[in-house]
């Protein structure tokens, strides 16, 4: 449907731009040569007129008028210029005619617009019948011939208006001659250029249909570097991004799944061993301690996929307030001093200045930290160091958390915000989560409207860059 409905309207479309080209091109030429031939049959004329003077002006001047050199000289004219050709008297009475013009006309008088010009000792240029003398319209050129001062008559000469027209017609002919193989050669160019437009469409329209039936690996092969190649190039990206997206997809069913079932598992196991008595009254505190871990667990999980789902859908409300930054790291980083003493990490807080008010909502400000904060604890090993630092540059506030953790791949770094990412899982010193917390983080501070980048070289650390919007003093 595509290819039949594309291709038709693109070769009406063209072929009605061609007609009307080269139609109007056609038109165009054909009239302006008819003008042109015309303009230059009438200077053709009043030219031999002219020498026809001088050439009686020669004769009279010899005081001999030879007739037959006069008729000569109109054959020849009428040879020449393929036109008939007479010459009258002063007193209006044709006295020659050329071989074109029957002979009864000689002594005969006639009257027209051309002839009271001429005798009048003005050039003419008249269409007409010329009196009678031709069935069809004629151009009639007359030239006045003057002996001194003394009009002596006028040659006439007249040329069918019709073989004239026969002669642009015959330019016409050649015009369309080479106007319809041209537009046969430029509707089969443009059926195969419509068919190259057209062809790469189809394939995608077939790779859509089978990308929307969960088959992600298809790609267009297209390799012209214009619009088309830009559009195929788009779509292969469109299809690599959802390939990745469905295996990060599957991959996070996978963990989550593991990340259910374990603490399910746990949480079943021990209260069914607490139920049958399995576990001594004296040990139930304990496992049932265990059990509230565990529903914590599932409980920040289902609040992270809540928060992300509202984030992405631009539904994050922001609470907007003036407090010290520097004030929530310090609580930030005394809430994770047990995670810090369990793998022997130190913390550190640098701030350029003792007081830094920012305007934000600090219960999301505080989540970023938090998740920017658990994300270093992760991927830093025992005996390492975490530095939150904050700097101001103008009117907005650097907050950095740098660690001496294991670093991320470069390829790596434009993914570290996609939800359900996790950097190289074989590496990490600590498995656990599904990939949402620093998605969390990128939606949090883009609903501040503000930005986060990550530097990092991998072996050495990582450091997560945000700002904030400082408030004057």
């Amino acid at each position: 449907m595509i290819k039949k409905s594309l291709v038709k309207k693109q070769m009406f479309l063209y072929l009605g731009i061609l007609l009307i080209t080269f139609g109007a091109f056609g038109f165009g030429v054909a009239t302006v040569y008819t003008k042109n031939y015309m303009e230059e049959q009438e200077q053709q004329f009043i030219l031999q007129g002219e020498r026809f003077k001088e050439s009686m002006n020669t004769l009279y001047f010899t005081g001999v008028v030879d007739t037959s050199r006069v008729n000569f000289e109109l054959q020849i004219i009428e040879q020449y210029m393929g036109a008939s050709v007479f010459f009258m008297s002063s007193e209006g009475k044709i006295t020659m005619v050329s071989p074109g013009i029957d002979q009864e006309w000689i002594g005969q008088t006639i009257t027209d617009e051309a002839v009271n010009i001429v005798l009048s000792g003005n050039v003419a240029t008249v269409k007409g019948k010329v009196g009678g003398m031709f069935d069809e319209v004629a151009l009639t050129v007359g030239y006045p011939i003057t002996i001194g001062n003394k009009l002596v008559g006028g040659i006439f000469m007249c040329k069918s208006v019709s073989v004239m027209q026969e002669t642009a017609n015959d330019i016409n002919n050649v015009i369309f001659g080479l106007t319809v193989p041209a537009i046969i050669v430029s509707f089969l160019l443009i059926y195969i250029l419509t068919s190259t437009i057209v062809k790469p469409l189809l394939d995608m329209s077939e790779a859509a249909k089978i990308i929307a039936d969960g088959n992600f690996d298809r790609r267009i092969e297209y390799t012209a570097n214009d619009e088309i190649g830009q559009l195929a190039e788009s779509f292969n990206n469109m299809a690599q991004s959802l390939e990745e997206n469905e295996k990060v997809r599957r991959e996070f069913i996978a963990n989550i799944s593991h990340d259910l079932r374990s603490p399910l598992t746990s949480i079943q196991g021990f209260i069914g061993a607490i139920e049958d008595g399995t576990i001594p009254e004296e040990k139930q505190k304990h496992y049932l301690n265990i059990v509230l871990e565990e529903t914590g667990r599932l409980s920040k999980l289902a609040n992270d996929m809540v928060d992300l789902s509202r984030a992405e859908a631009g539904a994050t409300v922001i609470e907007r307030c003036d407090f010290d930054i520097n004030d929530l790291i310090r609580d930030s980083l005394d809430a994770m001093e047990h995670r810090f003493r369990q793998k022997n990490i130190e913390a550190d807080a640098v701030f350029e200045e003792e007081f830094t008010e920012v305007n934000a909502d600090p219960n999301k400000i505080q989540r970023v930290l938090q998740n920017l904060l658990d994300n270093a604890i992760k991927f830093t090993p025992p005996n390492g160091k975490i530095t939150v630092e904050t700097s101001v540059k103008g009117k907005k506030v650097y907050v950095s958390v740098k660690d001496t953790g294991i670093g991320i791949k470069e390829e790596e770094k434009k993914k570290v915000f996609e939800r359900f990412f996790k950097a190289d899982t074989s590496r990490g010193l600590d498995k656990t989560g599904v990939g949402l917390g620093l998605s969390i983080v990128k939606e949090f501070i883009k609903a501040h409207d503000e930005k986060i980048e990550v530097r990092s070289v991998e072996g050495q650390g990582t450091e997560f860059v945000f700002t904030l919007t400082k408030i004057d003093d």
